[in-house]
């Protein structure tokens, strides 16, 4: 929402936070009966999120309250001396003639305010900035408590404008007594500043409403520490919940983390021992200690932020894996340094430090598997419906072109390291022999190869590969079926990861998806088919093309009464060429061959000279020898 600086219900100045320089439009006629009104608080939230506060950037939201302020002295004229020498100006009633002195000094007091925060990050590394840092407070509070007083004893400003000026000024002063650790007096400041804020809040439309509301919460946690550190111990549950939420006031930030460490620090003096997987394990790292009573409230922690959404959920899961791999690297080196451990290595048998050891990768593989089911469920969360049904993620995004629509294969990456960890935690060292542990391990594993092997078949559907999509299915179900059987029968509760409702949703999906997927194999058959048609060569005799049905659109729309239209081509030649044929049948007499006739040898008389038969004849006759020619 922008803010506005209104005279007699008239805009007069525009204080969008992203206009570098002034118009000359705001060079407007300013009338002496109007109200000069100014929404500090928009004013200066809208500025901050456009301008580096929303990434903690407080070098950047000075540079832009430096310009700008120049921007309105050189618009309102007001010089602070002359170029050699500064001196220094007040703004009086006098000279409070535009609306815009309130905004100079707001400005003024944010820059002072920025340069602090700033100050302050640099103050963990350079303790003497904290002094420099305590003087600029000061100097933002004094500008705040001139802008109030500016406003307060004029007439011209309207009420609203009036209780926020208060409202800025105890703020900006409880945060210079929350420095100083005056806490009594900073949480009567920020009660103080709720107060006025809440019933600004009563008087605004829904839509102005949620910026009071909002700066509401973030006061909060700071008048709970300062309980606190006068002595209500029963504050501390609140900020404890808090921790992580990413609601508090920045300066309350590193108060709450070393809050929270001196609370772990007096939970750890009482804690020397654990038991998992029924063996005791002695803790003697105070750090191993501190982490395993953040693991026991990291859930309580989770359940607070849970309203805030994932990414505070997320970042909470990566400062516990943060702290677990620190932990883990205390307990390798008292490892090394355990003359019991080397022995018990040598002779195949776990020691404490080593089951200590095994506990905490437990622990990391445990919430490395939570973190990345989280990441599943944001990508379901920002995927469309059709993903899970499998229809083209291109042809949903046509509608909505400002969301990245996530692919199968964003969930197989997910879901493959899900099954790894889960592969890691039955080898690690003294529970490779748990056989409760080892069915629980592979029922969630299958349970995981089944939903991975889902999105592996959504992959094949969008590359309308629907044969290999439909063997994937039936894998699923395969897979889902035999993870329900194995559930059913599992007794150890340590994973509670998956149970037998989501599998049989799965297999709801994909009893639809089977159906989708064969409708869209035969479609795209008989869709192949008529482009297979469609591309017949038409000028192709029709005679020689006679086995490929095509309704040709000339045949059909021929007409005996368009003597001009074209005529299909029916045959490559017409009147056809001549063929040689015979002109008469043969006929063959097979009878003839098995008829024997009688000898008529007697019957032939011999001419003269013919040589007798006989063998002399014979070869003579064959060779050719005495023969007369």
């Amino acid at each position: 929402m922008t803010g506005a600086i209104e005279a007699g219900g008239k805009s007069l100045y525009d204080v969008a936070p992203k206009v570098d320089r002034l118009s000359d439009e705001e060079e407007v006629m300013k009338s002496e009966f109007a109200f000069f009104s100014v929404d500090i608080l928009h004013v200066i939230k809208d500025a901050q999120a456009q301008h580096g506060l929303r990434h903690g950037d407080y070098q950047r939201y000075h540079g832009y309250c430096n310009r700008r302020l120049k921007r309105i002295r050189k618009v309102l004229k007001f010089k602070m001396g002359e170029k050699r020498k500064v001196i220094p100006k007040k703004v009086t009633e006098n000279i409070f003639t535009d609306p815009r002195y309130i905004l100079m000094l707001l400005m003024t007091s944010e820059r002072a305010w920025s340069m602090a925060m700033y100050l302050k990050q640099e103050a963990n590394s350079q303790p003497r900035k904290r002094h420099h840092m305590v003087e600029k407070m000061r100097k933002a509070v004094s500008c705040a408590m001139e802008l109030n007083k500016l406003c307060e004893d004029s007439e011209k400003v309207d009420p609203r404008t009036k209780l926020e000026a208060q409202a800025y000024g105890a703020y900006m002063n409880g945060v210079l007594m929350f420095e100083l650790k005056e806490w009594e007096a900073a949480m009567a400041l920020f009660r103080k500043t709720q107060t006025i804020y809440r019933k600004l809040s009563e008087t605004m439309s829904k839509e102005e409403q949620p910026v009071y509301l909002n700066m509401i919460e973030e006061i909060g946690p700071n008048i709970r520490y300062c309980a606190y550190t006068i002595g209500d111990q029963s504050a501390i549950d609140d900020l404890m919940q808090m921790h992580g939420t990413g609601r508090q006031d920045p300066l309350l930030a590193g108060k709450l983390d070393s809050l929270i460490a001196e609370s772990r620090e007096r939970k750890a003096a009482s804690m020397s021992e654990i038991i998992w997987r029924g063996r005791k394990i002695r803790i003697k790292n105070n750090k191993v200690r501190l982490f395993l009573i953040g693991v026991k409230d990291f859930d309580k922690d989770l359940d607070a932020v849970e309203d805030a959404g994932r990414d505070s959920r997320i970042e909470m899961y990566d400062q516990v894996l943060t702290e677990c791999k620190d932990a883990l690297q205390c307990t390798k080196e008292d490892i090394k340094l355990d003359p019991h451990s080397k022995a018990t290595e040598k002779a195949d048998t776990v020691s404490d430090l080593q089951f200590l050891h095994s506990y905490l990768s437990y622990i990391r593989l445990n919430k490395t598997i939570q973190r990345n089911r989280l990441l599943v469920d944001d990508l379901r969360a920002k995927s469309p419906l059709s993903l899970l049904t499998g229809s083209n993620p291109e042809e949903m995004a046509a509608g909505d072109t400002g969301r990245k629509v996530p692919k199968p294969t964003d969930f197989i990456r997910l879901y493959d390291g899900i099954i790894q960890n889960l592969g890691e935690v039955v080898g690690l060292p003294g529970v490779a022999g748990d056989a409760d542990l080892q069915s629980e391990v592979d029922a969630q594993k299958i349970a995981f190869q089944a939903f991975r092997c889902f999105y592996i078949a959504q992959a094949y559907v969008d590359d309308k590969k629907w044969a290999e999509a439909m063997a994937l299915y039936d894998r699923v179900l395969e897979h889902s079926k035999k993870t329900i059987k194995m559930l059913q029968d599992v007794t150890c509760t340590e994973f509670d990861l998956l149970n037998t409702s989501s599998i049989e949703d799965l297999i709801e999906t994909i009893a639809f998806n089977r159906y989708r997927v064969h409708a869209s194999a035969v479609l795209e058959g008989v869709q192949s088919q008529e482009k297979d048609e469609s591309k017949v060569d038409t000028t192709i005799p029709l005679l020689e093309r006679m086995n490929i049905y095509y309704e040709d659109p000339a045949v059909s729309s021929l007409s005996v009464n368009k003597p001009n239209s074209k005529v299909p081509k029916l045959t490559s030649a017409f009147p056809p060429s001549f063929e040689p044929v015979p002109c008469k049948p043969l006929f063959f007499d097979l009878a003839l061959n098995h008829v024997t006739f009688p000898s008529l040898d007697s019957k032939l008389a011999q001419k003269p000279g013919q040589q007798k038969a006989g063998l002399s004849g014979l070869l003579s006759n064959i060779w050719g020898w005495g023969g007369k020619k």
